[in-house]
């Protein structure tokens, strides 16, 4: 039930966010152009559902993403990262975390409200998998180590020169696991246009 009203809530957020850039006049000069951002960036996230998210507390990843921005509106996103999360529940000794690799893939709507200023602001559903690599909370998640989830993100990006800095905020769903993430976090990166 849960990740079929976050689904609808992202679902509605998208639609009425597409909605909007018809009537966005105040794009900044190159925007339309297609343009590649490479980052390194910084989350922190909470899992609040389930039983995963009542053993796990409060965790950080670090991750690596690239941006395709094709005819200023649309984009793409790949992000790779890892993230670690400390426990509060001793399944394995001699640890007290768990730590996954992700992989997720979002396409990407851009708005640029200003003309004399490259902020962007987007929104993106995504689609992640998440690969377990040490984990303390094995008797919840199982001995198969990977899971998937869906969700999304809003953000902020802005860009100066070719230093491009965001920040944003996700939700997303693992359905293996029953719970929900919360987070958000900042990139720091180089941006150009092709």
């Amino acid at each position: 039930m849960a990740m079929k009203r976050l689904l609808i809530f992202f679902f509605a957020l998208f639609v009425s966010f597409g909605a909007s850039l018809s009537v966005a006049q105040a794009e900044p000069l190159g925007f339309r152009r297609v343009r590649a951002t490479f980052a390194l960036g910084l989350d922190c996230f909470d899992v609040i559902e389930g039983d995963f998210g009542n053993a796990a507390d409060i965790g950080m990843a670090v991750y690596a993403e690239t941006t395709l921005q094709l005819m200023g509106y649309l984009g793409l996103n790949l992000r790779i990262g890892s993230a670690r999360a400390f426990t509060n529940k001793d399944f394995l000794p001699f640890d007290n975390g768990v730590q996954f690799i992700y992989l997720t893939f979002a396409p990407r709507a851009y708005v640029a409200p200003f003309r004399k200023m490259n902020l962007y602001f987007y929104i993106q559903p995504e689609i992640s998998l998440n690969v377990f690599m040490s984990n303390t909370l094995v008797k919840i998640t199982g001995n198969n180590g990977m899971s998937g989830g869906v969700g999304g993100a809003i953000g902020a990006q802005y860009i100066i020169g070719i230093v491009s800095i965001s920040a944003q905020v996700f939700s997303d769903y693992h359905w293996k696991l029953e719970s929900v993430m919360i987070g958000g976090g900042i990139t720091v990166g180089i941006s150009s246009p092709l």
